[in-house]
């Protein structure tokens, strides 16, 4: 019995054979799996950039730290509480009524709530420059409604 199973093997080895190469796309002949021209798939492993797709919370790679810019730093602003609220000239010299204190140019005040050293500039026909912490700003009078 033995012998005549060991007779069968290269049959059907044979035949397995030539069922694999009949079948389409095996020799070429039949469509091909990838069309030509189509782009390969990447996958390029940075160790420098990002982190593990797989793993993210995996310490494996070194912690990305953001670089900022070298540029200025932020200039201080005039905040919008430093209100204009009126104008007037008093024995020829000009004066302006900022949040309720009246100044004229060259003098400077303290707001109280804040503790802000407000500046008066210069004094024009219908706004005033202020200075605060280094920052100016032309503030133009506020017309009621």
């Amino acid at each position: 019995m033995k012998r005549h199973v060991y007779r069968l093997i290269p049959l059907l080895a044979a035949s397995v054979g030539l069922f694999l190469l009949s079948t389409p796309g095996a020799t070429g002949a039949g469509p091909a799996l990838v069309p030509p021209g189509a782009p390969r798939s990447e996958f390029t492993d940075d160790i420098e950039f990002g982190k593990d797709p797989f793993f993210p919370a995996s310490t494996r790679r070194p912690k990305t730290t953001v670089k900022t810019s070298d540029n200025e730093p932020p200039r201080p602003i005039v905040p919008d509480s430093v209100v204009l609220k009126g104008l007037t000239t008093f024995q020829g010299r000009r004066l302006a009524i900022i949040n309720n204190y009246t100044v004229g140019e060259g003098e400077e005040f303290t707001l109280k709530p804040s503790g802000l050293r407000v500046k008066c500039i210069e004094i024009k026909e219908k706004s005033v420059v202020v200075s605060v912490n280094g920052a100016t700003k032309e503030i133009p009078l506020r017309v009621p409604f």
